[in-house]
């Protein structure tokens, strides 16, 4: 199924039992020209996931050049480099040495394909491995004014439109950990 909006409203607000922040934000996010939903739940979790950190999402579609959304420090260095694609080999050598952390936001069937091979050859990689189901359940919350309620724990991350609540595990890089 493909996305129909061409922009998405979406009104935040996020707590974080870890570093006791708060925050209300509106952000407005445009799909890919003809991006399905799935891949656009992808990047919109990933997005969620990294919220604390200031991500920044990617305005084009890059095949593996760019990464779907990353966060960099003051000068421009990618701390973090995070796709919801499968990269091939080229495109992950680039992202892996450009960035200090890569995270792939995959399905399940992506990430039995590519986990060992790429645990071998690039030590700064990790994977988000997530269900169908899941998928399908976050993509069931997508409207084009979206109003999420986030709520982060150590290790996950609960959303909920007021209707329906999503649990998403973090796979935080040691890296981007909070520093108390």
């Amino acid at each position: 199924m493909q996305v129909v909006s061409k922009v998405i409203r979406l009104d935040l607000n996020y707590a974080s039992e870890v570093s006791h922040l708060y925050q209300k934000r509106t952000c407005y996010i445009a799909p890919y020209k003809t991006e399905l939903a799935e891949h656009f739940a992808r990047r919109l979790l990933a997005y969620l996931s990294f919220f604390e950190f200031s991500p920044q999402l990617s305005k084009t579609e890059g095949a593996g050049k760019t990464p779907d959304l990353y966060v960099s420090d003051a000068t421009d260095h990618i701390k973090l480099w995070c796709n919801v694609d499968l990269l091939s080999e080229k495109h992950m050598q680039r992202a892996s040495h450009q960035a200090d952390q890569v995270v792939l936001f995959l399905d399940e069937t992506d990430q039995k394909k590519i986990k060992s091979q790429y645990k071998q050859h690039f030590s700064n990689v990790l994977f988000h491995t997530l269900s169908h189901q899941q998928l399908l359940d976050f993509c069931s919350m997508l409207k084009g004014h979206m109003q999420l309620d986030l709520w982060r724990e150590d290790d996950k991350l609960l959303i909920t439109d007021g209707e329906q609540t999503f649990e998403l595990a973090l796979a935080v890089p040691p890296e981007l950990e909070f520093r108390h």
